[in-house]
């Protein structure tokens, strides 16, 4: 194949690569970390790269070893633990993510559209019978409108990043300072691990290396190529974002407090770094892209379910259940699903990791 259609297609794996990594969700992370880090952004940028870029990565190199096989790369653990493992990705993801999704829409999305319902309670549920609602027709109609709308959304969307990421270093809001913290590295990087992105890395990584082959790259050194490529330019638009949002953070330590609701922090961050126009746009974003996330994960579990049960759980059912508890789950809002979460990431996150580190270094 020509260096040229090989350069076409790194860059096109590479996208749908960030795209899956980054999930609207994991926009409220990494403000956070940069107020709580103030100047030492920069060992703290190096912790969430780490948890949050790296090892995603690796998911797809690792599974790319196994023959594209979740199950072949947890074989040497159990037989039997592929099952389990897919048993705790649809409760981690079903129970935690899709609500986390819903809930990021409805507070970053819809009331940084609307800042005056900000904090209801009514207007929260509201905001997530509608999504949720939204999410159930969208699961339903398997047309191709969440394919297109995530085609264009995805460039949308780092394209307004980009430009917030540019602003926040040419005219900056602040100065970073001194917040006392000593374990910058660490926090940023256990925190990393709210983006869930190497436990469900192992799960969607196969789709990737099924991609390639399509392309045409059938032997295991051109396949090894063009991941390494793809994987490069995922790692760099994940690297811009996050670590341009941390930044952003950081100047911005002096008109926030280190437990700002991460949500209304990431609002208050932008709208005071590009205006209403800009956060307003970035609204409609996030709604979107949590949209399309939630819809994918959603069909995703009751598709895994229906084939786990051997079609004893129908994909229906479990579109409903994943829908319902979404709104019940994200009614109490994304910063205690976010506390509540963390120790069940805690839990799997080292799993998946040494899962991955031993793919990738399966020889």
């Amino acid at each position: 194949m020509d260096k040229k259609k090989e350069f076409v297609h790194s860059f096109i794996i590479g996208f749908a690569l960030f795209s899956v990594f980054f999930g609207a969700g994991n926009l409220i992370f990494p403000p956070a970390i940069g107020v709580a880090s103030g100047t030492k952004w920069m060992p703290a940028i190096a912790g969430l790269t780490f948890s949050a870029i790296i090892l995603p990565i690796l998911t797809v190199i690792a599974i790319g070893h196994m023959d594209g096989r979740m199950e072949k790369l947890c074989r040497p653990v159990a037989p039997w633990f592929s099952g389990v493992y897919l048993i705790f990705f649809i409760l981690f993801a079903g129970c935690l993510g899709v609500p986390r999704q819903g809930g990021t829409a409805i507070e970053t999305g819809l009331f940084g559209l609307f800042p005056q319902f900000g904090g209801s309670k009514i207007a929260l549920f509201i905001g997530l019978l509608i999504y949720f609602g939204l999410v159930f027709y969208l699961v339903f109609n398997p047309s191709k409108i969440v394919e297109r709308v995530g085609k264009i959304l995805t460039p949308f969307l780092l394209i307004i990043l980009v430009g917030i990421v540019i602003v926040s270093i040419v005219k900056p809001i602040g100065t970073p300072g001194d917040t006392g913290i000593t374990n910058a590295f660490t926090n940023s990087l256990l925190t990393g691990y709210q983006t869930g992105d190497v436990v469900v890395g192992i799960v969607v990584a196969a789709m990737f290396v099924s991609s390639i082959k399509d392309y045409g790259y059938k032997d295991k050194k051109s396949m090894d190529r063009i991941t390494l490529k793809a994987a490069v330019v995922a790692f760099f638009g994940l690297l811009i974002v996050y670590g341009g949002l941390l930044y952003l953070g950081a100047t911005g330590m002096d008109y926030f407090s280190a437990d700002t609701d991460q949500t209304a922090l990431l609002i208050g961050l932008v709208k005071m770094l590009v205006g209403n126009v800009g956060s307003g746009a970035l609204s409609v974003a996030v709604f979107l892209a949590c949209l399309t996330t939630s819809t994918g994960i959603i069909s995703s579990i009751a598709t895994m379910t229906k084939t786990l049960t051997k079609g004893k759980i129908k994909y229906q059912y479990m579109v409903i259940f994943g829908c319902s508890v979404g709104i019940l789950i994200g009614t109490i809002g994304v910063s205690s699903i976010i506390k509540i979460s963390f120790p069940t990431f805690f839990l799997l996150y080292p799993v998946a990791i040494v899962l991955t580190l031993l793919g990738v270094f399966e020889k």
